[in-house]
């Protein structure tokens, strides 16, 4: 059976999380359209710093979405 993650069973962590990748979403969405969160060519740098936050917190959870 595969063990719950932290993300599941902290609401705090959760918050945390959702707040991180809200930022991941954000930085996607406006990539490449010179909006004020437009990173271009650091875009993958960015987002590589965010999943390290997620890690830090939930390294299982990190494992589920960052498979690679």
């Amino acid at each position: 059976m595969k063990e719950l993650t932290k993300y599941k069973t902290n609401k705090t962590i959760k918050k945390r999380i959702d707040k991180i990748l809200h930022k991941m979403a954000m930085i996607i969405a406006d990539k490449d359209t010179g909006a004020k969160n437009d990173f271009g060519k650091r875009t993958k740098i960015e987002l590589r710093k965010l999943e390290k936050q997620i890690k830090e917190i939930d390294s299982r959870f990190y494992d589920m979405i960052c498979p690679y």
